[in-house]
């Protein structure tokens, strides 16, 4: 590419089906999902980090045109002015790095979703206060016709952030995201008449929607959807904060017919479901419940929704789910973890697939210890040291059987693929 740093990085990815793939991120840090509506999106103007490269995972149909604008605004970057502009389509295999002090605008989003795992980056102390970042909003908007002359030098924060400042901007944006009165604002640099100029954030402000924090699902205890608070952009796009602290992975079902022919049941995982789609997709989503001593023990419930990037569904362990109608949609997940008691557990075989077509209802016992940080951790340091190779099986199916005392034992059952 034109701009030095600007770059595309393949995505580590299992297969999940004929079209469809499991994509994890080795991350408990916080993300961004970014969602534009259905109508033509554009913003019209650069917009400019000085403290966050952007690594941005376009999620929608893989026929539909994406136009990437940039410009190079780092005042020592041996690119500095150069700008660029590029044509690709969406697919979960890729992502798109943006450094820090590089402007980018595109076209052609609506319809599409933007995962951004982004990275974080702080000034120097000795420079902190004339610096020109803003952490309370970090972008400067740039006029997407500005001459070459008004290009801003700009100088983008050089250290990498740690894990107590991402930490610190978690507690921030639940804190202060539920309380917004307006959209995301607009940063401009302004010529005032007395021959200064000033950076000022303009901020529009939007309706106040009061929703529930949480809606339960009737049929099955602990079922219920999560309101997640959210930043508008415009009147029908916004910011999502993937806030929390477990690591996030995401499902691309692929466009062709995508139905489960089996429920999933975790014993160690609750799980978190975002759904990105079609916002008039209908998606039918049938549970039972496993859990023995339930109070909704033997429950089997069905039920329609359509995709809401604004909230998660919340899945006891235990909770049998199987979806129809999914393909075109995104799953994303950050699942809580509950660990056995005496024995290891394995995350990737924490699933039994129980056929829709069986009447009888398993009882079982989901696990209860709730994983600590220092778990996570270690989860996503083994998944860095996976990622380090090509995959070499498909996600897992894992089925009871019976054993040869008469107990149930679980098999798990994986298709080799061509690394």
């Amino acid at each position: 590419m034109n701009i030095d740093g600007l770059k595309w990085v393949d995505r580590w990815r299992v297969e999940n089906g004929p079209d469809s793939y499991v994509v994890p991120f080795p991350r408990i840090r916080p993300a961004q999902l970014v969602f534009h509506g259905t109508s033509s999106f554009s913003y019209s103007q650069y917009g400019v980090h000085l403290g966050q490269d952007d690594i941005l995972t376009f999620l929608g149909p893989s026929t539909q045109k994406v136009i990437g604008h940039f410009i190079d605004c780092r005042k020592d970057s041996p690119t500095f002015g150069k700008k660029d502009d590029f044509t690709f389509y969406p697919t979960s295999g890729k992502s798109l790095v943006i450094p820090r002090g590089v402007g980018h605008d595109f076209e052609g989003l609506e319809n599409i979703y933007t995962l951004n795992t982004y990275d974080l980056y702080l000034p120097d102390p000795a420079e902190w206060t004339d610096s020109d970042w803003q952490p309370k909003s970090d972008v400067i908007n740039v006029p997407s016709d500005v001459p070459e002359a008004e290009i801003p030098q700009l100088t983008p924060n050089p250290f990498p952030a740690g894990d107590k400042w991402y930490q610190l901007v978690n507690i921030q944006q639940q804190a202060m995201i539920p309380l917004l009165s307006h959209e995301y604002p607009v940063t401009k640099e302004v010529d005032f008449a007395n021959g200064e100029r000033h950076r000022i954030s303009l901020l529009k402000r939007k309706d106040t929607v009061v929703r529930p924090e949480r809606e339960p699902i009737d049929g099955i205890e602990g079922l219920e959807w999560v309101n997640i608070p959210y930043v508008s952009s415009g009147p029908e796009s916004g910011f999502v904060p993937l806030s929390e602290n477990h690591p996030l992975y995401f499902i691309d079902h692929g466009e062709t017919e995508y139905t489960h022919d089996a429920f999933g049941i975790h014993l160690g995982q609750e799980d978190h479901l975002l759904f990105a789609g079609p916002l008039d997709q209908v998606v039918n989503i049938e549970f039972i419940d496993t859990r023995e001593g339930s109070d909704t023990y033997g429950s089997r419930i069905s039920y329609d929704f359509s995709p809401d990037p604004t909230r998660y569904l919340k899945i006891p362990a235990g909770v049998g789910h199987a979806l129809s109608n999914l393909q075109n949609v995104y799953t994303i997940n950050r699942p809580k973890t509950y660990l056995p008691e005496g024995r290891e557990y394995k995350p990737g075989n924490d699933v039994i697939d129980w056929p829709r077509a069986c009447k009888d209802i398993p009882k079982l016992q989901p696990y209860t210890l709730e994983a600590p940080v220092s778990y996570y951790q270690r989860q996503i340091s083994d998944q860095s040291k996976l990622q380090a190779q090509p995959p070499k099986h498909t996600t897992p199916a894992v089925m009871l059987i019976d054993g040869p005392d008469g107990k149930k034992i679980r098999v798990a059952l994986r298709k080799k693929v061509d690394s």
